[in-house]
């Protein structure tokens, strides 16, 4: 049950978060809490909530955030986007952060929302990042658009499961029994999420340390980091400010069969996965690099799952995007 309850940290696991030292939810500075403050843009009567961070006037780059997460993750990466003069975006998906919850809503519709900000902002070509829960909505994406997208990044991500008949499996092999429950017990898993949900808004402090145990040494590393480790758990409990109809959705989502075969797509894809992930097997990692053409896998047997936290991966990643910038 311990595991079922840390099943969403980063859409395998739902009671997340980690930190050795403790994690006040009122250590947040001023400045930090202007900047979440969302853009807002109605689509279809429902409203989406999105940001900017990283070189206003650089090449533009779509983030999609992980589960539970929000818009608020491009706050690890805005020094280092700026830096490479990249112009990063970020939607919250329906149900996160400030987005309104959009029933069926699949991964094609999240290509659609990013292909409707990207005309409300006059932006004909962009890239596409997306980290743990993020990568399988930036595939769907690039799949759908071949045309405006320059590359797309998937950084610790699920691979389609309609393609991978083992990834069941593999997942109990690693105890995150989450798609298992999903499909046989959806009640359970209900509930287990929601229980998630209400820990990580009422006690932070024991959400954060209850994940600690589950997390390899270089994930607790990366969060020694006060800044980093406040900013890990603001983004977790701005994740479910709405609750977790989101949540369960998304995870739902990307755990069954996906609406397009890996090897249609056809953009310059880069993987990053590490070895010592203990919320995401590296075999999916693998796996995605033999279905999707030319895909580069960058895998490092020494990180867990937090790496893009650390500025130190960021200039990994965003040293493979300057190849397409023009």
């Amino acid at each position: 049950m311990k595991r079922l309850v840390l099943l969403s940290l980063w859409l395998v696991a739902i009671l997340a978060g980690c930190a050795s030292e403790r994690v006040d939810r009122n250590v947040y500075s001023d400045a930090m809490t202007d900047t979440a403050v969302p853009q807002l843009l109605v689509r279809n009567g429902r409203t989406l909530a999105w940001m900017e961070r990283g070189a206003p006037d650089g090449f533009p780059v779509f983030y999609a955030h992980g589960n539970p997460g929000s818009r608020l993750e491009l706050l690890f990466l805005d020094r280092k986007a700026a830096d490479y003069g990249l112009r990063l975006i970020a939607l919250d998906r329906p149900g996160f952060g400030q987005s309104d919850f959009a029933s069926e809503y699949g991964l094609l519709d999240y290509a659609a929302d990013v292909e409707y900000l990207a005309d409300h902002l006059g932006i004909s070509r962009f890239g596409l990042l997306g980290w743990s829960s993020g990568g399988p909505p930036v595939l769907a994406a690039a799949y759908q658009m071949p045309e405006r997208v320059a590359f797309a990044v998937s950084a610790s991500g699920y691979t389609n499961f309609g393609e991978y008949p083992q990834a069941e499996s593999l997942m109990k092999n690693y105890n995150l029994r989450g798609p298992e429950l999903s499909e046989h017990r959806p009640v359970l898993f209900s509930h287990a999420v929601k229980l998630a949900g209400w820990v990580d808004r009422t006690l932070p402090n024991f959400y954060m340390k209850m994940a600690e145990s589950e997390m390899p040494a270089p994930d607790r590393d990366i969060l020694q980091d006060r800044q980093i480790a406040e900013l890990f758990m603001r983004n977790q409990q701005e994740s479910v400010t709405q609750g977790v109809d989101g949540v369960i959705q998304d995870l739902e989502v990307q755990w069954a069969p996906w609406p397009f075969l890996l090897a249609d797509i056809d953009v310059p894809v880069y993987l990053f996965q590490g070895q010592k992930d203990t919320f995401v097997p590296w075999l999916f990692a693998t796996h995605l690099q033999q279905s999707i053409a030319g895909a580069e896998l960058t895998l490092m047997e020494d990180q867990g799952h937090l790496y893009v936290l650390s500025p130190v991966f960021q200039d990994q990643i965003f040293s493979k995007i300057l190849r397409h910038v023009d």
